[in-house]
């Protein structure tokens, strides 16, 4: 017997052309994971490939699904969900071969929910995500990029979606539509309140007309442009063409994007938010554009000092114009450089939010100074010519300042020049610096790095600005001044790449020398 399973629209539309493919007779396993009609209408097509299907629901489903397949014989187990505890409940390596197919975008995206944390267990089975990977004999896929299988692993899939009795609009008719989408963890209140407000600022800006919610997560922002169907988008789309000649999908980063992008009268959109970076990066390399859309809406204006930065400054300006947050400008002071650090950023100044300031060489503290005396806005965030930020970092950071109205300042993590940038967020809820603690341990350490730091202009000014006798240390000096102990906060999240200075890399390599020299290693003497 072989048995195939299914969570979602999506994976039914696959399953057919596996059934197709594999010429065999199968039984149909639906899990319903929401009551959205689409659920229940993909569970019944099923039967259209299946010799019989079987429909799963409610908190007992664990029990249900051995009890169902008692006394049956199962040689042959096909499943998307690599991680479902309710599919893998029933599988039993020594007598049974494991077959998978796409369960949407995550085939393609390197950072998914299959290729992180692979030697997690799965709930309920004696298995680790990396088990289940390893013991898939085939992967049948409608992606001809697929990441999560070796090539030689691969069973290449067409859909065959266009209905044989459709037939194109051609009356000049757009229409804009949504396709809703939960980002982040189903885990985090915050998620879902940040999903909802995304959303809705994107269908308020698009004047979308239609909102598809999504068939497992089916949350509804606007109840007028709510969109009702028993079909998953990949079918509706034509529907829509018979009906408007043209049709602009938009949406964060849905599978369905993917999948319509290439069918005449569709225009496909993407938006990239702080969360999703590393998926919008994914799908702009596969024809899907995406703009940014952010939590924030405040202004800010970015200090950037810069002396003799002509070799870094580049890849830094490149890192501020690709923030998610878009309502910035971009200041940068010129300390009386004698390289071309002007003429690389002369390119840049085509961007009305950037602007270039050449000044005779003072110091950095009367360069930060100046910088701060042309801001126009509440809050001011600091940038070296040499480090790199997170698309994430403003969003991220101006979010948290809009929540904790108090906070005067806020900084986040770094990683240090040896390491990998990544391209999306690690978000960890525990650990921020804050509080008494903060104030206390900068009494003998600097606790912000200066690349990350946003402040208030109004606390920069009470603290009295930048000290020029203090050249070196400027930045710790100043955040002394300014910090008290409810005042500031420093996330444990990493938003920065900080660029090690020549100097410290030769401290360093003296250190480790002289270590080496008493027996010693350069991590005992760093405790």
């Amino acid at each position: 017997m072989n048995v195939i399973f299914c969570t979602s629209p999506f994976q039914v539309l696959v399953a057919r052309e596996v059934v197709r493919n594999a010429k065999k007779d199968f039984i149909g396993i639906y899990l319903k994971v929401s009551n959205d009609e689409r659920q229940t209408f993909y569970a019944e097509r099923m039967k259209e490939f299946c010799k019989e299907v079987i429909v799963l629901e409610g908190k007992t489903v664990l029990n249900d699904i051995q009890e169902v397949l008692k006394g049956r014989s199962i040689r042959n187990l096909y499943l998307a969900s690599l991680d479902n505890p309710v599919a893998l409940s029933i599988f039993k390596p020594s007598t049974m071969s494991l077959y998978t197919f796409d369960d949407g975008s995550t085939s393609i995206v390197p950072y998914s929910m299959y290729t992180q944390e692979n030697e997690r267990d799965i709930p309920y089975t004696n298995f680790t995500l990396r088990e289940v990977l390893s013991l898939s004999n085939k992967h049948y896929t409608v992606f001809d990029d697929c990441i999560l299988f070796p090539k030689e692993k691969q069973i290449f899939l067409k859909l065959h979606l266009e209905p044989s009795h459709f037939h194109r609009a051609k009356n000049g008719k757009k229409i804009r539509v949504f396709l809703g989408q939960f980002l982040g963890s189903l885990f985090y209140q915050e998620d879902l309140e940040i999903t909802q407000k995304l959303t809705a600022k994107i269908l308020d800006e698009q004047k979308i007309d239609y909102y598809y919610p999504h068939p497992r997560v089916p949350l509804n922002p606007y109840q007028d442009k709510l969109k009702e169907t028993r079909f998953c988008f990949e079918e509706e789309i034509y529907f829509l063409l018979e009906e408007y000649e043209f049709v602009e999908v938009h949406g964060f980063y849905s599978t369905s994007l993917l999948m319509v992008k290439n069918i005449e009268g569709v225009s496909v959109h993407g938006y990239r938010t702080f969360l999703t970076t590393h998926e919008s990066n994914v799908f702009a390399k596969r024809g899907v554009p995406y703009q940014n859309v952010s939590q924030s809406d405040t202004p800010i204006d970015i200090v950037m000092p810069v002396y003799n930065g002509a070799e870094t400054i580049s890849q830094t300006i490149d890192s501020v114009l690709n923030q998610t947050h878009r309502a910035f400008r971009l200041l940068i002071v010129d300390d009386g450089s004698t390289d071309n650090t002007e003429e690389v950023c002369k390119p840049y100044l085509e961007d009305e939010r950037v602007q270039y300031i050449r000044e005779s060489h003072k110091g950095i503290s009367e360069t930060l100074n100046r910088g701060v005396s042309l801001s126009q806005t509440d809050y001011v965030a600091r940038q070296d010519a040499d480090d790199i930020w997170m698309p994430w970092h403003l969003d991220l950071l101006l979010h948290e300042l809009e929540e904790n109205p108090q906070l005067d300042i806020i900084g986040a993590r770094v990683i240090a020049e040896e390491d990998e940038i990544p391209d999306k967020i690690r978000r960890n809820p525990t650990n921020h610096l804050m509080g008494e603690k903060l104030w206390l341990e900068l009494a003998y350490r600097n606790c912000f790095n200066h690349s990350t730091v946003i402040f208030k202009s109004s606390a920069f000014k009470d603290a009295g600005g930048y000290d020029s006798r203090c050249d070196g240390f400027e930045d710790w000096h100043l955040w002394s001044r300014m910090v008290t102990k409810d005042n500031a906060l420093v996330l444990n999240i990493v938003t920065t790449y900080y660029r090690l200075s020549e100097r410290y890399k030769r401290g360093m390599t003296f250190r480790a020398r002289l270590a080496r020299s008493r027996g010693l290693r350069l991590e005992d003497v760093l405790k």
